[in-house]
């Protein structure tokens, strides 16, 4: 009884200092009133299970672990059926903003096998948990909270209803609620802004988004690599290396890359206790701008890279059949 009074009395005092100290800040910076994200408070609930999930998360996984969840026959197979079911509106948003369309079909395949599984977690109740009860994310996550509520106001939502994942990230390409508001486009031409159950609109918002964030037109994104040496030093100098810097330190790749090339060393776990290592480029680091694990931005790449060989092969055999 003790530790559930005591544990209660510092929710209170959680949320006093939230909702006192904090909502005209944030209040301030979504451009929004405090009584708006008061009156958002008082309908959210504190969820447990969601900071339970935010200490496990997927990308603590090794790499070869972490690839088994999303490179599988059914999601390169629903990819691929993906891809050919939107290829015009795939096209088009290549067109406009340069991204091929593979990485986005990627994208949502990772994201939310392709609109299936867009998550069943109150986003209020995920968002406050996060900005409010979580320290080590608080600064962040009460941004969101406060973008949510705007966001909301200006899509006339109903705050408790919206769903998505336990962070709080909505729709088929799981936009968090500041990218909701700044790349979340209207693609299909209907006047409204809807990454739930417009694809169209959620095809054109992942291509804004990494066009936004730096996706070169048919730019290189990954090469695997060899190692003959100890490359530890140059895997934490992350994105100041130059290609050269690779070969002059025993690193080999399949494709030979300019020698001022910004690139970055990656080393991954594989089976058995054995090291793999990888460099990313240009557009490879725009992928990590989605999701900063480097886990996350090869899976989208080898998965993207399956898709549209199994996409070419589909269209090439109905050339042949026709």
């Amino acid at each position: 009884m003790l530790k559930k009074l005591t544990a209660a009395i510092a929710l209170c005092v959680s949320f006093n200092l939230a909702h006192g100290a904090d909502v005209n800040e944030l209040a301030k910076y979504a451009s929004i009133d405090a009584q708006d994200i008061s009156d958002a408070m008082s309908k959210a609930t504190y969820q447990q299970k969601i900071i339970d999930a935010m200490t496990k998360p997927y990308e603590g996984k090794p790499w070869w672990k972490y690839r088994k969840l999303f490179i599988t026959t059914s999601r390169i197979e629903a990819g691929i059926n993906f891809y050919l079911e939107n290829e015009k509106t795939l096209q088009k948003a290549y067109e406009i903003y340069g991204v091929n369309p593979q990485y986005i079909c990627a994208i949502i395949g990772v994201e939310t096998f392709y609109g299936k599984n867009m998550g069943t977690w109150s986003v209020l109740d995920a968002l406050y948990t996060l900005g409010f009860h979580y320290p080590p994310r608080e600064a962040y996550f009460s941004k969101e909270f406060a973008n949510f509520v705007k966001l909301a106001k200006r899509e006339n939502w109903n705050l408790t209803a919206i769903k998505g994942s336990y962070a709080g990230a909505m729709g088929m390409g799981q936009f968090m609620p500041s990218s909701y508001l700044n790349y979340a486009i209207d693609f299909d031409g209907n006047n409204k802004v809807d990454i739930f159950y417009s694809v169209e609109d959620a095809i054109g918002s992942v291509a804004n988004y990494f066009k936004a964030h730096g996706w070169v037109k048919d730019g290189a994104v990954f090469y695997p690599a060899l190692a003959t040496s100890n490359v530890d030093n140059l895997i934490k100098k992350e994105w100041k290396l130059k290609s050269q810097d690779l070969y002059q330190n025993g690193i080999n790749t399949k494709e030979y890359l300019d020698s001022d090339q910004t690139v970055r060393l990656f080393k991954f776990d594989l089976q058995d206790g054995k090291v793999g290592y990888g460099v990313g480029l240009n557009n490879f680091n725009t992928i990590m701008r989605y999701n900063k694990s480097p886990l996350y931005a090869r899976a989208v790449f080898e998965l993207a890279d399956f898709i549209q060989k199994g996409y070419l092969e589909k269209k090439n055999n109905l050339k042949q059949t026709n």
